[in-house]
């Protein structure tokens, strides 16, 4: 889902892709029929098998301990699986709209930002829906109204707001309008729904892990209170069964592919130079490479500090999912971060400690996707990279580079720890 991924490159429009993927037009009978036949629940399964097979054939090359590797594409196609049951579940009914966070912590895909919460809703421009909440104190937070998954031929962006837009109450409190038109006479805070739309989609953006919170919303649809939604058809369950072995086994073939093209190109010490992507404004731009590190190896990687609201660097492994951000640190932001008094950052990305503030946990792992981002930037300087071997690390660093104890990452940790709980609330 992330907005930083793109290929592109296949020529398809969204809906040419989508009807490729979903094959021929079935019946309501046909379904119905699939369903009741134990057909549909088969498929569905075989989608999952296929997953898990797809990324077990990905070559993993060597690993300290063996089959880690295979176990963590395992726990992917878990978390992908899971993704594809939601969109069966609650994002498949735009008339009984719920906002469902995907992806997070433990069920990730796409790459997506490490200091961002997503939450996605299923609506349409036949209803009117009505958004309640309050802003809490979150850095930001982007919403869009759009048609779908890139993975599954969907990347249009039809309307945008950002919360510091929201006009709001001296409580932080707002409502937004979602509608295919504006009413007449209607000032508040209003988003568009063209006739593509499917999902309302919202990234919250956190900079400070300590004291952040995320900002609260309610959805409903504007005249569906107290509704009961439709009964649930054999022929409609079994599409809801084709629509989640569909965006588990493409999601898993799609990524996989952009990882694969990364990892083909890669130049040791090279780091490519930010760019927007598809569906992105031109003020948020993304760069996006391979690492590859020995055990002795560090890489450095520094750039003059964007002028930009917020930026980023962090690290996915080699199945297209961020590393663990909630336990270790494989990514920083502009407000975790040290910079120098030069006016650039440094960042060590290392499989050890260096004992420096911007060390980048690599988890272990010998390979990954590298990514950083500059977003709501008036600047896009590129990074310069060095792998040297890690006795080296602090010799070539700056002089003033100050020592990181174990007690001080202790403490930083810790603070992850507790952003999740906040992140992920139970519900």
């Amino acid at each position: 889902m992330s907005e930083e991924a793109a290929i592109g490159g296949s020529g398809k429009s969204g809906q040419q892709l989508r009807d490729e993927l979903r094959g021929p037009e079935r019946s309501q009978e046909e379904n119905a029929k699939r369903l009741i036949s134990g057909e549909a629940w088969r498929s569905f399964c075989r989608s999952i098998e296929e997953a898990g097979a797809h990324l077990l054939e990905f070559p993993t090359g060597e690993t300290a301990t063996p089959g880690e590797l295979q176990a963590q594409a395992m726990k992917y196609v878990l978390g992908l699986t899971q993704g594809g049951i939601l969109q069966a579940l609650q994002l498949s009914d735009p008339d009984t709209p719920r906002l469902v966070r995907s992806p997070d912590s433990e069920a990730k895909w796409g790459a997506e930002n490490v200091d961002n919460q997503y939450l996605w809703c299923r609506v349409g421009p036949h209803a009117q829906y009505l958004i309640s909440g309050n802003k809490n104190n979150v850095f930001e937070a982007l919403l869009e109204t759009k048609d779908g998954y890139m993975q599954l031929g969907d990347d249009q962006v039809f309307d945008t707001l950002l919360l510091s837009e929201i006009e709001c109450d001296a409580e932080g409190r707002f409502e937004i309008l979602l509608a295919a038109e504006r009413p007449a006479g209607f000032s508040g805070n209003y988003m568009q729904m063209p006739p593509e739309t499917r999902y309302w989609c919202v990234r919250q953006y956190f900079a400070d892990w300590e004291s952040e919170v995320p900002a609260r919303f309610e959805i409903h649809r504007v005249g569906g209170e107290g509704e009961a939604p439709a009964p649930l058809t054999p022929a409609r369950m079994a599409e809801l069964l084709d629509e989640a072995g569909l965006w588990t086994l493409q999601s898993t073939k799609f990524w996989q592919e952009w990882i694969d093209q990364l990892r083909r190109d890669h130049v040791k010490g090279r780091l490519l130079g930010p760019v927007p992507f598809v569906g992105g404004a031109r003020d948020i731009v993304y760069g996006n490479d391979w690492w590859s590190l020995e055990p002795d190896e560090a890489m450095i990687v520094e750039f003059e500090v964007p002028d930009a609201r917020y930026w980023q660097i962090q690290l996915c492994d080699l199945w297209f999912r961020t590393m663990d951000w909630a336990t270790r640190q494989t990514g920083l932001n502009h407000a975790q971060s040290y910079i120098d008094p030069d006016g650039r950052a440094r960042f060590v990305i290392a499989h050890r400690d260096p004992g420096v503030q911007n060390w980048i946990d690599t988890w272990g792992h010998p390979e990954g996707m590298i990514q950083y981002r500059y977003v709501w930037t008036k600047t896009k300087p590129a990074p310069r990279v060095k792998i040297v071997p890690f006795e080296r690390v602090r010799e070539e660093l700056p002089n003033h580079t100050p020592s990181y104890g174990l007690e001080e990452r202790r403490l930083a940790l810790a603070i992850r720890h507790r952003h999740l709980q906040r992140r992920e609330p139970v519900t």
